[in-house]
C-alpha cells in the first residue's frame, strides 16, 4: 500500500511539471489520433485496390491507380503528422526536463554545507543529471507510446465495428480470454 502511495505521489509531481504545458499536450494527442486513423484507413484502401482485380485478365487498372495514389497521399500525411507529433513530444520533454533540473540546481544551491562536504560535488550532479535523463527518456517514451497505443486500441475497435459487428463481438471476447489460458 504505501508503494502504491508512493507512485501515486510521483505520479501527481510529474503532472505538476506537465501541466504547464497542456496545450501542447492536447495537441499532440490531436495529431496520434489523425496518425492512427490514418494507418488504419490504409488497409481500408488497399482492400478496396484488392477488389479491383476481379481475375487474370479482368482488372481495373484506372480505379487501381487512383486507389495506389490515394494511399501513397495518406501515408505521406501520416508520416507528416507522425513526425510532427514527435517533435511536439520532443519539446514537451524538454521543457519537463528543463524544469526539473533548474528546481533540483536550486536545491543544491540551498543545501547545507555540511552535506556538501560529505558527498563530492562532481557526485550529487551527476546523480541529478543520470536520474533526469533518465526520467526524460520514460516521459518521452510515455508521451509516444501512451497516446499512440490507447488511440490505435480505441480506433481499431471502432474501425472493426463498422465492419462487422458480430466479428468485433468475437475477438472482444476471445482475446482475454485467449491470454488469459496463455498465461
Amino acid at each position: 500500500m504505501k508503494k502504491q502511495n508512493v507512485q501515486i505521489d510521483n505520479l501527481r509531481k510529474v503532472l505538476k511539471y506537465i501541466k504547464e504545458y497542456r496545450i501542447l499536450m492536447l495537441i499532440s494527442i490531436v495529431l496520434a489520433t489523425a496518425t492512427v486513423a490514418l494507418t488504419l484507413y490504409v488497409p481500408i484502401l488497399i482492400g478496396r485496390a484488392i477488389d479491383c482485380i476481379i481475375g487474370p485478365g479482368n482488372v481495373d487498372f484506372e480505379a487501381i491507380s487512383k486507389l495506389l495514389f490515394k494511399i501513397g497521399i495518406t501515408v505521406a500525411a501520416t508520416c507528416t503528422l507522425q513526425w510532427l507529433m514527435n517533435h511536439i513530444n520532443n519539446k514537451i520533454t524538454y521543457h519537463v526536463v528543463r524544469d526539473i533540473r533548474k528546481k533540483a540546481f536550486r536545491k543544491i544551491e540551498i543545501l547545507p554545507l555540511s552535506y556538501i562536504d560529505a558527498h563530492p560535488h562532481g557526485e550529487i550532479v551527476s546523480r541529478i543529471i543520470s536520474d533526469v535523463d533518465q526520467f526524460a527518456d520514460g516521459l518521452l517514451m510515455g508521451f509516444s507510446q501512451l497516446f499512440t497505443g490507447i488511440v490505435t486500441i480505441a480506433a481499431t475497435f471502432i474501425f472493426m465495428l463498422a465492419i462487422n459487428v458480430k466479428i468485433t463481438f468475437i475477438v472482444v471476447i476471445l482475446t482475454p480470454l485467449s491470454l488469459s489460458l496463455c498465461c
